[in-house]
């Protein structure tokens, strides 16, 4: 069911839920049992809280450029060393996006799909609580416009940042100790807030949760766990809450990833002298002069001009 609606949005780019609910329905063969509203208003529910979905930024924001004059003449006065100057196009931008308690707000449940709910604890989700007294009005009433006018999209950031910790997993697997695996595979799988999406960080009980579920690896210890973490090169978190937790950056990964494959290209193309000097280009990450990379890479001076030549 929530494959359906993923792909529904993705086909059409931004639907309300009344239009997804009649094109699942639509989609449901002959003969079958077709699923009730509210059981496609949880499943819905669900991709929202994980952030898979999210409501579309407001369509018709209201922006005066006069008000906005105003402000930034008023923090003028005010002496700061750097401010940041945006188009009119980005603050019309700004004005229109969503903080993230509204983009990721779930679809209020009315009086009668709450009562259906509550029957059905297995399907609840995180958030969907039936109200009581004055506010079940205003529920209802909510849950109407985010049926019948709000827009709905597919998150990217979110499916993007899951490619990214997969090709990163992947990616080092190879290159890791034995019986480290399973701790590598935990910590990714025990992340779990998706804020930074340029880095995974992981509590130790998720990691320990995970690794439980995995056979033959229950009985790994936390110090044993803490040297593979900082092999791989984990670092803790600054962080007064989650001093417990471990951070890995995903830039640095792809970053390397990005430079391995640029240098097999350029040893292919230009051969092994031009791999060594572009080696150490990217390893100094500055300019170099030309007499320090002949004296570093041993090679000619004739073919050192040559070769930069050509890659230049």
């Amino acid at each position: 069911e929530s494959e359906a609606l993923i792909e529904g949005l993705l086909q059409n780019g931004r639907l309300t839920f009344d239009q997804l609910v009649g094109r699942t329905i639509s989609k449901v063969p002959e003969g079958t049992i077709r699923p009730a509203r509210e059981e496609i208003r949880m499943n819905f529910n669900r991709l929202v809280y994980a952030r898979y979905v999210e409501r579309c930024p407001k369509a018709e924001p209201h922006f005066d450029p006069r008000e906005d004059e105003e402000r930034t003449s008023a923090r003028r006065r005010v002496p700061k060393t750097a401010e940041e100057v945006l188009s009119l196009e980005q603050k019309v931008v700004n004005t229109a996006t969503l903080s993230d308690p509204e983009r990721f707000s779930e679809i209020p449940y009315s009086m009668e799909d709450a009562s259906k709910a509550n029957d059905c604890p297995h399907n609840a989700v995180a958030g969907a609580k039936r109200k009581h007294g004055a506010f079940e009005v205003d529920e209802e009433l909510n849950s109407t416009i985010a049926e019948n006018e709000v827009l709905w999209r597919v998150n990217f950031e979110k499916f993007i940042f899951c490619l990214k910790k997969k090709f990163c997993a992947d990616r080092k697997k190879p290159k890791l100790k034995v019986g480290t695996h399973p701790i590598w595979e935990s910590f990714f799988e025990a992340n779990l807030t998706d804020r930074d999406t340029n880095s995974v960080t992981s509590s130790m009980n998720g990691i320990l949760e995970k690794l439980g579920q995995k056979e033959g690896c229950a009985a790994m210890t936390v110090d044993q766990i803490k040297i593979v973490l900082a092999d791989l090169q984990c670092t803790t978190s600054t962080s007064s809450e989650d001093r417990d937790a471990f951070t890995f950056d995903l830039r640095k990964m792809v970053e390397a990833c990005r430079n391995e494959e640029i240098e097999s290209l350029v040893k292919k193309k230009y051969g092994q002298e031009a791999f060594t000097i572009f080696r150490l280009l990217v390893t100094q990450g500055c300019a170099v002069e030309t007499d320090q990379i002949i004296d570093t890479t041993i090679l000619d001076k004739q073919i050192v001009h040559s070769t930069l030549y050509k890659l230049w």
